[in-house]
C-alpha cells in the first residue's frame, strides 16, 4: 500500500515515539506493518522487541548498506512499512525517501525545531530530483502541550501555518506521559485504555495520514 518515512534533521521531535505509535495504531486497525529502525539508538526495535501486537514487525539494525534490501523484503510482506530514520542528512536517508510515498517531518513548535524541519524538506526535495518522481510530505507538530501554548510556540507555529507551500497535518500529537511511557511497556496507549484521549490522538493522526496517502493514490 505505502512506504512512508518519518525524518528530522535533529532530535528531541519525537520522531520513534511517531513512528511507533502510528505503525502500532495501523496494525491494530488490521494491516500488516513493518517498521525499519535506522537510527542509531534503536528504540523502535527496543519497544518491538517487547510489543505484543499482531501483524506489527519491528525490524532493527538498518543501516547505509541494506536498506534498499530491507525496504524491499518488507514491501513484499507488508501493507504498509514505516522507515524511522535516524536524525541528520544522510546517505540512508535520501535512499529511503527516494523509495517513500509518503514522509513524514515531526517538528516541535520552536524556532531550532523548525529551522531543522526545513532541512529535511530540503533533502525530501533532493530525493525527489533524483527520482524524478514527487514525493509526497507533511510536517507534523509534536510534543504540543494540551489546553496551553506559549507566545514564542504560538508564533513560530503561525508563521510556519502561514506558508501555504508547506503541507502541515492538521492532527497534532500532543506531549502526553502515556506517548513517553509507550518505550517502557511496550504497549500503546489503544491497548490501555481505548477510551483515552492519548489514543484519541493516535487515532486522529493516523486516520489523516491515511486519508492523505489514499488521496495520492487516487491522483495517480
Amino acid at each position: 500500500m505505502a512506504t512512508i518515512s518519518v525524518a528530522s534533521d535533529k532530535g528531541g521531535p519525537g520522531k520513534t515515539t511517531t513512528a511507533i505509535l502510528i505503525a502500532s495504531e495501523l496494525a491494530l486497525d488490521g494491516y500488516r506493518v513493518t517498521v525499519l529502525d535506522t537510527d542509531v539508538n534503536q528504540q523502535a526495535a527496543a519497544f518491538g522487541r517487547k510489543a505484543e501486537i499482531a501483524g506489527l514487525t519491528v525490524v532493527g539494525d538498518v543501516r547505509e548498506d541494506n536498506i534498499l534490501a530491507e525496504l524491499r523484503k518488507a514491501e513484499a510482506e507488508s501493507e504498509i512499512v514505516i522507515v524511522d530514520l535516524p536524525g541528520g542528512s544522510s546517505t540512508l536517508a535520501l535512499k529511503a525517501m527516494h523509495r517513500s510515498h509518503f514522509v513524514l517531518v515531526p517538528t516541535q513548535a520552536a524556532l531550532p525545531d523548525v529551522k531543522a524541519a526545513m532541512k529535511t524538506i530540503a533533502q525530501i526535495d533532493d530525493a525527489q530530483e533524483l527520482s524524478r518522481t514527487p514525493i509526497a510530505r507533511a510536517i507534523i507538530w509534536t510534543r504540543i502541550l494540551p489546553g496551553f501554548e506559549s507566545r514564542g510556540a504560538r508564533h513560530v507555529r503561525q508563521s510556519v501555518e502561514a506558508d501555504e507551500t508547506l503541507p502541515i497535518l492538521k492532527a497534532s500529537m500532543m506531549e502526553r506521559a502515556a506517548f513517553r511511557e509507550i518505550h517502557i511497556t511496550g504497549k500503546v496507549p489503544r491497548q490501555i485504555d481505548p477510551a483515552s484521549a492519548a489514543s484519541a490522538n493516535v487515532a486522529a493522526v493516523t486516520a489523516e495520514l491515511l486519508q492523505r496517502i489514499a488521496q495520492l493514490a487516487e491522483a495517480a
